[in-house]
């Protein structure tokens, strides 16, 4: 979920590119999963540092892709500490 600060970041054209680039360079698969031996699409596109508003403007860590990995929906959630962990991100 954006914060109000990147809200306007998340609608960009720079972020829509980033986007794209970091799931195509991932093969459309949830890079979580993808190391746990599963194949999972991705759906997301995660900042491994997480965006604040002091670093949004850098574009290393806004869009740079040494920052940015696809993660399936269940995988983002779990990084972000929304849902608990669960043995499998395929799980029901």
């Amino acid at each position: 979920m954006a914060k109000p600060f990147s809200d306007a970041f998340y609608h960009s054209k720079a972020w829509e590119r980033a986007r794209e680039d970091a799931l195509k360079r991932d093969s459309y698969l949830c890079q979580r999963c993808l190391a746990g031996g599963e194949i999972t699409p991705a759906t997301m596109v995660h900042h491994i540092e997480e965006l604040t508003p002091a670093n949004i403007d850098n574009p290393d860590i806004a869009c740079g892709l040494d920052n940015l990995v696809s993660l399936c929906d269940l995988c983002h959630k779990k990084t972000h500490g929304w849902i608990g962990s669960i043995a499998s991100c395929s799980a029901s």
